[in-house]
């Protein structure tokens, strides 16, 4: 009895010992496959990281939208292609990312736009004022203009109606200005709008982005008496000049004769309250003017005889000390909502417009997850699957 009880203790031990065995040969089995999905997950990281440097490269260096690059990346190699699809503004982007030679693709179908800075215009007249205190708004005269003064009705038969004028709030406009919801000189699809939810700080990014010279627009300082060699020739095909960004800063200036500009007129100051001269817009004559004209911490808009303005004005401040900001539409003046202003507008700034990529669709695969593929065989593969061959 005692014979069999070893022997069955032995059998115990020796199939204790097999499990072991197997168990540490099922660890060593376990850690090499998690190694390799270690490396296929980094080469996975880096074919993102490598779609994320190539469309960085492509804000960079608007031509870049076909062919190839490679970018050394956390240890690997992302190799990254780029086509345009054909189809307006898509763009297909292929990123093999390698790490260890374990290879993952990455196939991206892109939609590229463009975001202005230049607001979407709501209105003939935009009031960014938080306090009826920070202006006054008064219009008088106006001969055969009855309704027309300030109008929101579009121009150029284009596109929908606007409010002839949009303020902040209804309690704000209505103490700062002597019209009211019977005025004959304000028309719209409404005489009125309001939107809470503007923002001149959205404008003062527009401001600074073409003021500061960062952006790279040429723009002209108007100062004393303008005329038209500042805003450029007459194109004779469209009757205006070529858009432009045109400034008024801490100074008068004059338009009168029959001058015509187009594109974005700013006319700004510091707002500080010590500086002796202000911004200051005055207009007489026939002057036209297509586009945004813009008013930050000014101290007056004043027009005489039949100025016309195509396209919006908005008016703001940025800095609370700024003086009391005063409108006075006289004589036969005109505000006149255009959508063809817009147009002007962004063309104007187009400089500072920005490439936003929006994700459509994505990809993703492996690629002889477990074979050191070199260098020439990854960049045919990318090859291949940037002409769709694969």
């Amino acid at each position: 009895m005692g014979r069999a009880m070893l022997i069955i203790v032995a059998g115990v031990l020796i199939s204790l010992g097999i499990t072991q065995t197997s168990v540490f040969g099922g660890l060593n089995n376990l850690a090499g496959h998690s190694a390799n999905y270690a490396e296929a997950t980094q080469a996975q990281n880096i074919a993102y990281m490598g779609s994320e440097i190539a469309i960085r490269a492509m804000l960079d260096d608007p031509d870049w939208r076909n062919g190839q690059r490679t970018f050394n990346v956390d240890g690997g190699q992302a190799s990254v292609g780029v086509e345009e699809t054909g189809t307006d503004d898509q763009i297909r982007l292929v990123s093999v990312g390698r790490f260890n030679g374990e290879t993952q693709r990455l196939s991206l179908l892109l939609d590229e736009s463009e975001n202005s800075l230049v607001p979407r215009i709501n209105s003939a007249l935009g009031l960014y004022m938080d306090n009826a205190s920070d202006y006054s708004f008064g219009i008088s005269g106006g001969g055969n203009n009855k309704g027309q003064i300030i109008d929101g009705r579009d121009a150029s038969g284009q596109c929908e109606d606007l409010p002839g004028v949009m303020a902040s709030d209804s309690d704000v406009y209505k103490d700062g200005s002597d019209l009211d919801d019977e005025s004959d000189n304000i028309n719209g699809d409404s005489k009125f709008g309001y939107d809470p939810d503007m923002d001149f700080n959205d404008v003062v990014t527009l401001i600074e982005a073409l003021h500061s010279g960062t952006s790279g627009v040429d723009y002209t300082n108007l100062q004393n008496k303008v005329d038209q060699d500042d805003f450029g020739d007459v194109n004779p095909e469209t009757g205006i000049p070529d858009p432009g960004v045109f400034v008024v800063d801490n100074t008068t200036a004059k338009i009168s004769g029959n001058t015509v500009g187009s594109g974005i007129l700013i006319v700004r100051s510091s707002g500080n309250v010590d500086v002796e001269v202000e911004a200051d817009l005055q207009t007489a004559g026939t002057p036209e003017f297509h586009g945004l004209v813009i008013f930050e911490n000014a101290f007056a808009l004043s027009s005489s005889g039949a100025v016309e303005i195509f396209g919006s004005v908005l008016v703001g401040k940025s800095n609370e000390n700024a003086p009391k900001f005063d409108i006075q539409f006289n004589g036969k003046a005109k505000l006149q909502y255009d959508c063809r202003a817009q147009q002007y507008a962004d063309m104007a700034a187009s400089r500072t417009a920005r490439r936003v990529f929006q994700q459509l669709s994505v990809y993703q695969t492996s690629v002889n997850p477990s074979s050191n593929s070199n260098s020439e065989e990854d960049d045919s593969l990318l090859e291949d699957v940037i002409n769709g061959l694969l």
